[in-house]
């Protein structure tokens, strides 16, 4: 009884599904999509026939309200004070017109004071840009003095290498001597043999010249390029060089040695000489020669 009941149920539950034909649920999906379609498009023009509809029935209202009162007039006054009744309505006409004139002045008195509350956010909105500016200037200065000293304090370095690198030990039976201090040892006795500054100038020219002086060149373009870089950088930030820290970091890395050979080399050729001038005064290089110190004043007597 059971397989039989089986049967009748799976063969009922076949025909049923056969006769009602349900469609796939992606063509519902697809159905109740167009049909939400379709009711959005609906609403626009639905939204436009209700602004249509309100417009018109404000002025159906106003039309009704006028006529209204035009027959209410002439079917409850009297021909006689409709005269009375009009200049009533003259008088109020009146009275609106001071209105109207009280409310344009109350209305130019808001727009003065909004003009006043405009002006007054231009000004903060002026402060803020002049603040911002003032801003970038300073992380403009910032950036560019940390710049320049990254530079200079790495030229210092290079000038500290090439003294290292130069170092040659003259080595006798008692005595050692850098090659820094016998080349200065060479050029004050070439200098101490001058009778004048222009024979100063030859010979400190010729002893540079000599094997013995020619690495030193590498050393005084390098100090000079450090001297180039500091007066530049003091010029963008209105510092005085000679006054500047960095005028004093330069002095202190230089040995007895090598400011006399600065004040000889650099003190002869007009371009250099300018420019040491800004940062030292050569007598604070070489005090123990104040008559070179002269005839080097002498000789550019014209350009300083």
């Amino acid at each position: 009884m059971s397989k039989r009941k089986e049967f009748y149920h799976k063969h009922i539950q076949k025909h049923v599904f056969e006769e009602l034909e349900i469609p796939d649920t992606p063509k519902i999906l697809e159905n109740s999509s167009e049909e939400a379609d379709s009711k959005e498009e609906l609403k626009i023009p639905e939204k436009k026939v209700h602004r249509v509809l309100t417009l018109k029935s404000i002025l159906i209202s106003f039309f009704i309200i006028w006529a209204a009162s035009g027959i209410l007039i002439y079917t409850f006054i009297p021909k006689d004070d409709r005269g009375t009744f009009g200049d009533m309505f003259g008088a109020i006409n009146a009275l609106f017109s001071a209105f109207a004139f009280g409310g344009l002045v109350y209305t130019l008195f808001i727009q003065r004071y909004e003009l006043s509350l405009q002006r007054k956010e231009l000004e903060m909105q002026r402060l803020e840009v002049a603040r911002n500016a003032d801003q970038l200037e300073e992380q403009k200065n910032v950036m560019i003095q940390q710049s320049f000293e990254n530079t200079f304090f790495k030229m210092i370095e290079l000038h500290h290498n090439i003294l290292a690198n130069s170092l040659m030990i003259e080595t006798g039976k008692d005595t050692e001597v850098t090659r820094l201090h016998y080349f200065r040892l060479g050029l004050e006795g070439q200098a101490n043999l001058a009778e004048n500054e222009h024979d100063l100038k030859e010979r400190v020219f010729n002893e540079i010249s000599t094997p013995r002086g020619e690495w030193i060149k590498q050393y005084i373009n390098n100090f000079y390029c450090m001297l180039l870089l500091t007066e530049q950088f003091c010029k963008n930030t209105n510092i005085n060089a000679r006054e500047s820290d960095y005028a004093l970091i330069i002095l202190s890395q230089l040995s007895d040695d090598e400011r006399v050979i600065i004040f000889y080399v650099l003190g002869y050729e007009l371009k250099q000489r300018l420019l040491l001038d800004r940062f030292y005064f050569l007598e604070d290089l070489n005090p123990g020669a104040p008559e070179h110190t002269k005839w080097m004043r002498k000789l550019y007597r014209d350009y300083l």
